[in-house]
């Protein structure tokens, strides 16, 4: 016999034993209770609990923990690159018009990702949908009753840039600039590509122009001014000129703001840095990213051959930017000013520009910078207007169970309850040139600190399809596995 295996003494004189090994037995059943429970109880996004994996997808190599509890799209999360998953959500959403303007934010006395409470309000609440992920009661949301059509045949675009970077921008153009006869005119080296961009941006709907050009880049910029002159409509009361990652949310709304200024008179509009510490090192001047607007007389006065050669001339000499060689020529030939509109947005924050999008604020009118100092895909983050219109991106709801949705950007959960009147922006970013809090209160303040325990979901992919629009919001953790909640859109 082995030597592992011993006789133990079974007579009365060691009766204690039988009472000892009972008591072992229901030990050991209920540490294995309390282990199923443990692993298979309700997930909760406030407590700590080890994974279990579950499921095993060999060619995507995903793994899926039990939490999840249904059965997940693979191919799905194969292009959301999730390697590991811990929990899957659905819901659906219907976009309800609403004839009154809607606020800023609205609070909803149902909650997000609760499941069985949302459940009780399902016409069948007994029909939990583990087969689909689905929390079977869909939200309604209220959003404001979107433009019919919109004429911008009065702007005009200019941007310098490459093939590549234009064929990748014109996602994000269609959004604004899309069947609204508003022109884009693009200065760019020469290149075979060039007729399939053209084909992509007739198909959808962009109104591009294409020039070739081979000066350098700052040169290039500034020679928008000359070329934007040259090709003036009857029609054009503004030309503007925008980096390839300038994005407009609305161009409704950024028709109806110009409304205000007068486009016969010579206008310099255009938005500052958000840092005191980047106006320092450019100048007080309208920057590139934000949008540069030039008025119809401004933009004439510009291009007069005598005023357009002296400023490309010196700005090339001094080694200005474009942007900086466009506001000095304005303040040295013309009587115009720098008119600041403060929606008009640069974005000069790196790292993580989450607050700025959270914040209960106006829409911006443009962004910049979300494709290189930060990360905010706005043509994903656009895709939803096509169920509830441009007026409701980046639209805010706060739900029941303490989560906030900020369309197309993010669901959001603070570690301390914020009043939804509290408009101050969570400075979540980083500046360039030791920037600080009081760098960006100019035109962003009032600002609060970073919620170093706020949990977020941020959009990743966003699809039209059919008549809905399908969002992906995750919340990244390579160790327990990623978290998903996906948003079908669908109109009333």
């Amino acid at each position: 016999m082995s030597n592992k295996y011993r006789i133990r003494d079974r007579s009365p004189m060691n009766s204690s034993w039988v009472w000892k090994k009972k008591l072992a037995r229901f030990l050991v059943a209920a540490c294995f209770i309390g282990t199923l429970f443990i692993f298979f109880g309700p997930f909760s996004h406030d407590t700590s609990i080890e994974e279990v994996i579950v499921q095993t997808a060999p060619s995507e190599n995903i793994t899926v923990t039990a939490h999840v509890g249904c059965e997940p799209d693979f191919d799905v999360l194969e292009r959301l690159e999730v390697k590991k998953l811990s929990q899957y959500v659905r819901r659906e959403v219907v976009a309800v018009e609403s004839s009154n303007s809607v606020p800023l934010i609205q609070t909803l006395d149902t909650p997000l990702f609760d499941r069985e409470s949302a459940s009780k309000a399902a016409p069948n609440p007994t029909e939990v949908l583990q087969n689909d992920c689905s929390i079977p009661s869909s939200i309604s949301l209220q959003v404001s009753r979107p433009p019919q059509h919109v004429d911008a045949s009065h702007f005009d675009f200019g941007v310098a840039t490459n093939v590549d970077r234009l064929s990748d921008s014109l996602d994000a153009f269609a959004h604004w600039a899309g069947h609204t006869r508003a022109r884009i005119f693009a200065l760019v080296e020469p290149d075979d590509r060039i007729p399939e961009v053209l084909a992509k941006a007739e198909q959808l709907g962009v109104n591009l122009i294409v020039t070739h050009s081979g000066e350098e880049y700052q040169t290039k910029y500034f020679s928008l001014v000359a070329h934007l002159a040259e090709n003036l409509g009857e029609e054009t009361r503004w030309s503007c000129i925008i980096d390839d990652d300038t994005f407009f949310l609305s161009m409704s709304a950024l028709i109806e703001a110009f409304e205000k200024y007068d486009h016969t008179q010579q206008m310099y509009v255009g938005g500052v840095s958000e840092s005191v510490a980047q106006i320092g090192l450019f100048g007080l001047m309208g920057f590139g990213g934000a949008g540069v607007f030039l008025s119809r007389p401004l933009v004439e006065r510009l291009s007069e051959p005598e005023v357009y050669e002296a400023c490309q001339q010196s700005g090339q000499q001094l080694g200005y930017t474009g942007d900086r060689r466009i506001s000095l020529c304005v303040y040295q030939y013309s009587d115009a000013h720098l008119t600041i509109d403060h929606r008009l947005r640069q974005l000069d924050f790196r790292g993580d520009a989450t607050g700025f999008f959270e914040a209960v604020r106006p829409l911006p009118l443009s962004v910049h910078h979300w494709k290189s100092w930060f990360n905010a895909d706005m043509a994903k983050l656009s895709k939803v207007g096509e169920i509830c219109g441009e007026t409701c991106l980046l639209g805010k709801w706060r739900f029941s169970d303490g989560w906030t949705l900020t369309n197309g950007f993010s669901i959001s959960k603070y570690s301390s309850e914020i009043s939804p009147d509290d408009t101050s922006m969570e400075l979540t970013w980083v500046g360039d040139h030791g920037a600080s809090l009081e760098a960006f209160m100019h035109e962003l303040g009032p600002l609060r600190e970073k919620d170093s325990g706020k949990i977020a979901y941020l959009l990743v992919d966003s699809v039209v399809d059919e008549d809905s629009v399908r969002q992906w919001y995750i919340h990244r953790d390579s160790e327990k596995g990623d978290q998903i909640m996906e948003l079908i859109w669908r109109r009333q």
